[in-house]
């Protein structure tokens, strides 16, 4: 089987060959935040903390990198691309320019009609329904997120009184394909969100021994027993950029 083939080795391309490629990234910092909301970068980039730094880029062309910095805190940000290969491929070359704490903030897909929409979810683990993980962790149906990362995010939540859900995630490839059977089982294997980086990141993370902390917020449920995709719109009312400030506070503890 081909997702049977990791190999705990040196790739032919590897990401510090790409250093070269950014002669003008002159700045970086400890940690880099990565929001996948193209509305939460829109806003941030429009205030005066943040300026720009410098781009990594691929065939989709430029990805800017920005500097978030006040006085109590200096952070790196960029849009987070969709899928577990842009956002692993997006990452290794971040690591490789020197940004070595990362932590992930998106909103995941509902399985669990009791979870409402907005709710903080903690993954401890991930099934493993996309690619790319597989080149860096051996086959499994699962990964477990460190347990030190999640008890150091519980800390830090306790500590800012941040309420939040802890569980297993879905994360797939495919979105389109959520089928009804497949909730099911997932439910029954005690998972109740879906998304489409955990397990990647996860396991990218450990492949290169570097901390990377991920957390969600609810939006809309898959639901399997309707067979019905409900959106949730007029539920989703919290504003996004509290979401940010959730990812500040890790930061500084981090």
């Amino acid at each position: 089987m081909i997702l049977e083939e990791f190999e705990n080795t040196k790739a032919v391309i590897n990401p510090e060959d790409l250093r070269s490629h950014y002669p003008d990234f002159k700045e970086v910092c400890d940690v880099m935040i990565m929001p996948f909301s193209g509305v939460i970068v829109d806003t941030l980039i429009a205030q005066p903390e943040s300026r720009h730094i410098g781009n990594i880029s691929n065939i989709n062309g430029l990805l800017p990198v920005y500097i978030y910095e006040k006085s109590d805190i200096k952070v790196a940000f960029c849009l987070a691309t969709l899928g577990a290969p842009s956002t692993v491929g997006m990452s290794e070359e971040l690591h490789a320019l020197g940004f070595e704490k990362f932590i992930y903030m998106g909103s995941c897909g509902v399985l669990d009609r009791d979870l409402e929409a907005d709710k903080i979810v903690l993954p401890t683990s991930a099934v493993r329904d996309e690619g790319t993980s597989y080149h860096y962790a051996p086959t499994s149906d699962e990964i477990d997120i460190k347990t030190e990362i999640t008890e150091k995010l519980i800390d830090i939540f306790k500590k800012n009184n941040i309420g939040y859900v802890l569980t297993k995630a879905w994360t797939t490839d495919a979105f389109f394909r959520e089928t009804p059977a497949k909730v099911k089982r997932r439910l029954e294997s005690g998972v109740q969100v879906v998304d489409m980086e955990c397990s990647a990141i996860t396991a990218w993370s450990q492949f290169r021994n570097l901390p990377a902390y991920q957390f969600f917020y609810t939006a809309d449920f898959v639901n399997h027993e309707d067979e019905i995709w409900e959106e949730r719109t007029d539920e989703r009312q919290e504003d996004v950029l509290v979401f940010w400030d959730i990812a500040l506070k890790i930061a500084k503890e981090i």
